[in-house]
């Protein structure tokens, strides 16, 4: 976690105001005052004040950043290289599912023949996330880091035989590709508002420890919507895919737009 230069996320106001003025100005509000919701302020603000220890409430934080990152729809608009990694990595295990691991490998022009099962992942996370140009690119083929790792504990499962990929089964395939969504999620919200976790966690652990209650939560919420889709069913390779897949961005980011 982290990076050499801390990155402070998407701002309400000029930028021109001197270091530090915006902590100085939150914390001189009432705190009685009414929650601002949906502006950035405010979402840095109940970030830091759960990373503290001062709140516990994960979906006010959610709401908050859905709101101020312009709502579900916007939220997935913005997801490019998201939504285009999602439909590759579904189109890699839709050809699995016709075309067998070996023959998908010789597609993508993949040599496979001495490498191992790690190596081979390594290569298909550069075919499905090609770009690295930007953060949403990052977050990409973070995301599609982990979804892999789901592969790749089935494959562990089946004796480190790659072949084993042969008999994935529906809820395999869903499970890879759900872990994708969530993941991306995660990553686009941790790269909003990271720079709050370096600055008010105690120390690393308590940082990381916060990231993961956050990952979880994201992930057993957005389940609940892709529980009802059936991703293994939809055509990877039809022209309208995009708009699909968009649409479940958007049902999966309204999920996480609601306070409970």
């Amino acid at each position: 976690m982290g990076t050499s230069s801390i990155y402070n996320g998407p701002k309400d106001r000029n930028p021109l105001l001197p270091e530090g003025f915006e902590e100085e100005y939150e914390e001189s509000l009432d705190k009685s005052a009414k929650e601002t919701l949906g502006s950035w302020q405010e979402t840095k603000k109940v970030v830091s004040q759960y990373i503290t220890g001062s709140i516990n409430n994960r979906s006010r934080i959610l709401r908050n950043y859905v709101k101020a990152s312009g709502g579900a729809r916007n939220s997935a608009n913005r997801a490019i290289s998201g939504r285009n990694s999602n439909i590759q990595l579904g189109r890699f295990l839709s050809s699995i599912i016709s075309e067998g691991i070996i023959k998908t490998l010789e597609s993508l022009k993949i040599e496979y023949k001495g490498k191992s099962v790690e190596a081979l992942l390594s290569e298909l996370v550069n075919v499905i996330s090609p770009n690295s140009n930007t953060k949403e690119d990052i977050v990409a083929k973070n995301a599609t880091i982990q979804a892999l790792s789901q592969l790749y504990e089935y494959i562990e499962e089946n004796n480190m035989d790659i072949n084993a990929l042969d008999k994935m089964n529906d809820d395999i395939f869903n499970e890879v590709m759900s872990s994708f969504v969530s993941n991306y999620i995660f990553e686009r919200m941790l790269n909003d508002l990271q720079s709050r976790f370096e600055k008010y966690a105690e120390n690393s652990q308590v940082a990381l420890d916060k990231e993961k209650e956050l990952e979880e939560y994201i992930k057993e919420s957005v389940n609940i919507k892709l529980k009802k889709v059936a991703l293994n069913k939809l055509n990877y390779n039809d022209p309208s895919i995009d708009s699909i897949i968009k649409q479940i961005y958007i049902e999966c980011y309204e999920v996480l737009e609601v306070y409970i």
